[in-house]
């Protein structure tokens, strides 16, 4: 496998390369301007192992979906803050796995074993409160492969319905009074959406649905 890294700070860049050999890989690992050269890079080695590694402040808006359009079989891990809305657009344009900088050396190598088996890396990820009081937590890498084509055809109308609207942030009391449904109903949807999407919690669940590109249906208040 050969890694490439886009970055702009020599100390991190010295960093992933400790961890890559760490991680068993054997080829050096490159450096590349930005994304288009990535391009360029795997393109004339169309056989070679290549995994792509992108700071998101060397990659502009739409700059990933570009490069996930030109390379699908490249995978891209992006390296950012701890920015939950940040994560969900990354993965939404089509990067496989989104690590923390601040934490490269607890995610790169799990990264790197998810993208290499084909599945979608999700770190832990604590969002804030605007006081930097932290509001909650949720888990870890996603298992390889749990990204399934099939994955939203396996779900029912109202479960379509209701991924939606966690997709918008909405939480189990406001799902129920929208579609005038019990709690323990829209709990129990949520369990069977969470096992066809093969995800653990909501944070993935929206992940899971931005990189799948499912649609967004209405809410319509109608019978269990």
């Amino acid at each position: 496998m050969r890694l490439i890294l886009i970055d702009h700070e020599a100390a991190f860049v010295t960093r992933v390369r400790q961890l890559a050999r760490r991680a068993g890989v054997i080829d050096p690992v490159d450096e590349v301007a930005d994304l288009a050269d990535l391009a360029q890079v795997a393109q004339a080695n169309p056989k070679a192992s290549i995994v792509g590694m992108v700071s998101t402040t060397m990659a502009v808006r739409g700059a990933i979906k570009e490069f996930v359009q030109r390379c699908p079989n490249v995978p891209l891990i992006v390296v950012g803050g701890n920015d939950p809305d940040r994560m969900r657009a990354a993965l939404g344009e089509g990067a496989r796995a989104y690590i923390r900088r601040s934490d490269v050396g607890d995610e790169l190598l799990s990264a790197l074993e998810v993208v290499r088996d084909g599945g979608v890396f999700v770190p832990p990820v604590v969002a804030m409160r605007p006081g930097g009081e932290p509001l909650m937590t949720v888990a870890g890498p996603v298992p390889a492969g749990f990204f399934r084509e099939d994955a939203g055809k396996q779900l029912t109308p109202r479960q379509r319905e209701i991924l939606s609207m966690i997709r918008a942030g909405r939480n189990n009391q406001e799902i129920s009074e929208a579609l005038d449904l019990t709690v323990g109903t829209v709990k129990i949807h949520i369990t069977a959406i969470f096992k066809a999407l093969g995800v653990r919690n909501r944070t993935q669940a929206m992940v899971a649905a931005d990189w799948l590109d499912l649609p967004v249906v209405e809410a319509v208040v109608t019978s269990a």
